[in-house]
């Protein structure tokens, strides 16, 4: 098998990875934007930019297997690229809500239980070797649904904030404890090694 084709799982990781940081600063963007025309282009970019992402995180496994091409390295920049496109949209959320700390509070929360998770996987002996559990798969999927929310909700119609933010917040401060109870599993197992 040609080996640049088994190199395409982990290139669309880093690819996901990228995406959250481009597509958060073309969501704020598109909030700042003073013509109407430039802020929807820039919003449908991020949209795209986000679901293409997103994608990838069950392409590049998918592919990796279909390949025989799983690898340690894919093992843990995997989570690592979720994390930087979640983390990337969710901080441009709070930059875009002017830094309401009912939004920032619950991020913090997610962005830093994903620093700590992180990092406990490179203090391991042998970094990569705490792997993903099903709770945080479940986490990472829900993570991905809400932070895609208010795209859908202003694509359906419901373009005031006002008729939905509490709400979503709400969902918000929901995967922020999801988040953080999902870290269990991986200080339990560090502090075991």
């Amino acid at each position: 098998m040609n080996s640049a084709l088994r190199q395409l799982p982990n290139a669309l990781t880093i690819a996901r990875a990228a995406a959250g940081p481009i597509g958060a600063v073309l969501l704020v963007q598109s909030s700042q934007a003073v013509v109407e025309s430039d802020a929807v282009r820039l919003g449908l970019l991020a949209v795209l930019v986000f679901i293409s992402a997103a994608l990838t995180d069950w392409l590049d496994g998918w592919l990796a297997r279909r390949l025989n091409a799983e690898s340690a390295l894919g093992a843990l920049l995997d989570p690592i690229a979720d994390k930087c496109l979640v983390g990337g949209y969710l901080i441009a959320y709070c930059a875009i809500s002017g830094f309401d700390a009912y939004l920032v509070l619950p991020v913090l929360v997610i962005v830093g239980r994903d620093v700590a998770v992180t990092a406990l996987r490179f203090l391991r002996p042998s970094p990569g070797t705490l792997h993903v559990t099903l709770m945080a798969k479940t986490k990472t999927a829900l993570q991905m649904v809400v932070t895609a929310a208010p795209f859908a909700l202003i694509i359906i119609g419901l373009r005031d904030p006002a008729l939905w933010y509490h709400y979503w917040i709400g969902a918000v401060w929901f995967l922020a404890l999801l988040t953080a109870w999902s870290a269990w599993p991986y200080i339990k197992a560090s502090l075991s090694k």
